[in-house]
């Protein structure tokens, strides 16, 4: 052992997480054919298969599923904010800012 060094492995996606998944399962691909093309182990494609067939595809995320919701709510904030600020660049709303009654607008 001694001089030897440990394999390095790729950190991997969840697409490739998904194909490496489906070339085993679906094409009956070897699971060590597949670890080789990846460069991961196959104990990583056994995890996978594990976690796809408990739950789905959303199994193969590196994400909770709480994490993945908090994330998009706040995507839609963002969003909604950048959408806003397009909004305010249109003539339109700079004429509507001016107007006597655009100060109860905004508590609305």
């Amino acid at each position: 052992m001694h001089g030897q060094f440990r394999k390095r492995y790729t950190q991997t996606t969840q697409e490739q997480k998904m194909y490496a998944v489906q070339e085993v399962l679906q094409n009956g691909r070897g699971r060590k054919v597949v670890a080789e093309e990846l460069n991961v182990s196959v104990n990583s494609i056994t995890t996978w298969i594990k976690k796809f067939k408990d739950a789905g595809q959303n199994g193969l995320s590196s994400y909770s599923p709480d994490e993945i919701t908090r994330l998009k709510e706040i995507e839609k904030k963002y969003n909604e904010q950048q959408e806003l600020e397009s909004l305010k660049r249109l003539p339109i709303y700079i004429h509507l800012k001016k107007l006597p009654y655009s100060k109860k607008l905004k508590k609305l």
